[in-house]
């Protein structure tokens, strides 16, 4: 539960060194820069117009840097799927880096992007208008006369329109006629043509059976001719494509430099605005922000190397908190991201990410509840993680929770649920019984009583946090009333409702009974001790005592482990009841079983591992967390090197 302690410092910098200052610190990045107040910077300084319109420049030119790179990626690279899932930054090695950056020039690659891109768009637009025409046209083309032909006269009115097929054979009850050109089996195209005397009659007669009228704005001459010329001019453009395609390939040998550029200026349009957040006046900038406790003497040596630099260490302001870094040994370091998920805590209160970790690992095993599975969830999060060279908090926590579930499969007799017992394989079937405590389809109680006991111990760790925050903070009366009295109070009554009736010291029941009658009453007199009035004071003191009510509903939120555990269990029965099946089918059960089994389980195996992820996250959310837990810290964000593209690396010295 560590956050690494931070200290505020103000520093004061001359206006000829301030960007070399800025810069060394953002290569550092030692700093978390925070805004000045607002009265000051009035009083003080004047934002210039000039570095405005630099800025705007800068986002300008970033943007269009980011839609090219967007635009470039799936001609630049091809990935795999598994690459698809984790995107990597592209490493550089730091003179590499800043030589491109430095050294190309990013307007000529963007107008030639930009001008690839629009013409792109052009002939997909044109293709894609094309080939709705083509579909216009395509009922038409055994007409074997001009469209423009179809037009009434005075005498005859002709109308080209579809109708629904079923409804085509009506019509030759009335006085029309009609010239059928296709049918689709839906709706027939045709043209009818009828006198204009019947006009009155036969236009109600159309509408009711659902005659929609074509019109052929722009069209002229044989269908046929039509769709010939349509698809001529559609396989100049697939040419164009081509071709175009080919330029696009040729530009895109520049996408490692566009990635570079974007977060070079990136890193620039970051310092400008961290800039603005000081006090400028014609020949001093100040600026102020956070720097880590430990890191005080490597500011030191930076301020050094100016001749104008000057920083202090000062204390906080009203209302002003510290931002907040958390730093945990390595096991721990994955599970931050959860915390992180639900909010960062503030600066004076415990990080718990070391407490989480171990609830959250056990839960997760217990739902996902399979020893096949645990093992193949592990050996793939380490196996992706050696394919795509990265630790991401994901994989671990995936591996953490596939040992775990591993263990807790292995000890519930689930290796892809019950196949070795079902398949009836001998030594495997043993190997299972032996290494089995109790099977939770058949002996539903006991796991019950595992979970809600899991589930009372990480409540009353919880509260015993609270209680260590309190002390911690000088309120050791309100931790006695509140949080260590319900430690002590629900220690009593699991203990008189499991064992008081099974020991024979009548003295340790009525000491147990004392106890927690104490704590009772201490509750309802001081947990609501800011009160003036006495009698208010009982109420609401009765009133948390009431609320004790609300832990029976936190424990049976822990059921949910039970329940999802039993439904992968059921899962996987039902997929080896089905692959047993198609088994004995003859001959093609040989074939069809083991892909019934193979495909069935790594269903399973897939869909399990977010139910597993999900329900034990909310316990820790909404469970836990309630105990002791104030989200509402700021993340310590220091002004540094950090691209959304590119890393820089350092380049390790072959030893001789």
């Amino acid at each position: 539960m560590a956050k690494i302690p931070l200290r505020k410092v103000v520093f004061y910098v001359h206006y000829s060194e301030r960007e070399r200052l800025l810069e060394r610190l953002q290569d550092e990045g030692l700093i978390h820069f925070t805004e000045i107040r607002k009265d000051l910077k009035e009083e003080f300084g004047v934002t210039h117009l000039s570095e405005v319109e630099f800025e705007s420049h800068l986002e300008a030119v970033i943007t269009r840097l980011s839609n090219a790179i967007k635009f470039l990626e799936s001609f630049a690279k091809k990935k795999s799927l598994i690459e698809s899932l984790y995107e990597a930054k592209k490493a550089f090695e730091k003179k590499e880096f800043f030589k491109i950056a430095n050294c190309v020039e990013p307007g000529t690659i963007l107008v030639q992007v930009e001008t690839l891109e629009q013409e792109l768009a052009q002939l997909a637009q044109e293709e894609s208008n094309l080939i709705a025409q083509r579909n216009f046209i395509l009922p038409w083309v055994d007409l074997n006369y001009n469209l423009e032909e179809i037009k009434s006269t005075n005498e005859l009115i002709m109308l080209p329109g579809s109708i629904p097929s079923n409804k085509l054979p009506s019509l030759n009850d009335y006085p029309l006629a009609y010239q059928l050109v296709s049918d689709d089996g839906k709706r027939a195209y045709v043209v009818v043509v009828y006198h204009k005397k019947d006009e009155d009659l036969v236009r109600p007669i159309l509408q009711e059976k659902e005659f929609e009228l074509i019109e052929f704005h722009g069209y002229m001459g044989r269908p046929a001719d039509i769709l010939e010329e349509i698809d001529n001019r559609i396989k100049v453009l697939e040419e164009e494509k081509k071709n175009l395609q080919q330029a696009i390939e040729k530009v895109s040998a520049h996408y490692d430099s566009l990635l570079v550029l974007h977060d070079y200026y990136l890193a620039i349009y970051n310092r400008e605005l961290t800039d603005n957040r000081g006090l400028k006046t014609a020949c001093i900038s100040v600026y102020q922000g956070f720097v880590r406790e430990r890191d005080l003497s490597k500011l030191d040596k930076i301020f050094s190397e100016f001749e104008t630099a000057y920083y202090e260490v000062v204390n906080l302001e009203d209302g002003e908190e510290f931002p907040v870094e958390l730093e945990n040994r390595k096991i721990f370091k994955p599970f931050e991201g959860l915390v992180r998920m639900y909010g960062l805590p503030s600066y004076i209160d415990p990080d718990p990410t070391a407490l989480i970790t171990p609830f959250f690992v056990l839960f997760f095993g217990i739902c996902y509840g399979d020893a096949a599975y645990g093992l193949l969830l592990a050996i793939f999060s380490i196996w992706l993680m050696r394919k795509l060279k990265i630790s991401a908090p994901l994989l671990w926590i995936l591996f953490s929770g596939g040992i775990v579930s591993m263990i807790f499969g292995a000890l519930t007799g689930g290796w892809f649920g019950d196949f070795f017992e079902r398949a009836n394989i001998g030594f495997l079937n043993a190997f299972r019984k032996k290494m089995m405590l109790f099977d939770p389809m058949s002996d539903v109680m006991t796991f019950f009583a595992l979970i809600i006991a899991l589930g009372f111990i990480q409540i009353n760790v919880g509260l015993a946090v609270n209680a260590y925050k309190r002390i911690k903070e000088g309120d050791t009366l309100g931790a006695l009333s509140q949080p260590i009295a319900w430690i002590v109070i629900l220690l009593s009554l699991a203990y008189m409702g499991l064992f008081a009736s099974k020991v024979s010291n009548p003295l340790l029941n009525n000491a147990v009974k004392g106890v927690a009658l104490f704590f009772v009453l201490f509750m309802v007199l001081f947990s609501s001790r800011h009160s003036r009035n006495f009698i208010i004071r009982i109420i609401k003191g009765a009133y948390n005592l009431y609320n004790g009510v609300g832990f029976i509903g936190d424990l049976l939120s822990y059921v949910r482990l039970m329940a999802l555990g039993l439904t992968s269990a059921g899962i996987a029965m039902a997929i080896n009841i089905l692959t047993l099946l198609v088994w004995q089918i003859p001959i093609a059960g040989y074939i069809l079983g083991p892909i019934v089994f193979v495909f069935g389980h790594l269903f399973s195996f897939a869909i399990n591992i977010l139910g597993s992820i999900v329900h034990p996250l909310r316990l820790q959310y909404v469970e836990f967390f309630k105990q002791f837990y104030d989200d509402g810290g700021t993340p310590f964000l220091p002004l540094k090197w950090e691209g959304k593209y590119t890393e820089i690396v350092e380049i390790k010295k072959q030893e001789v």
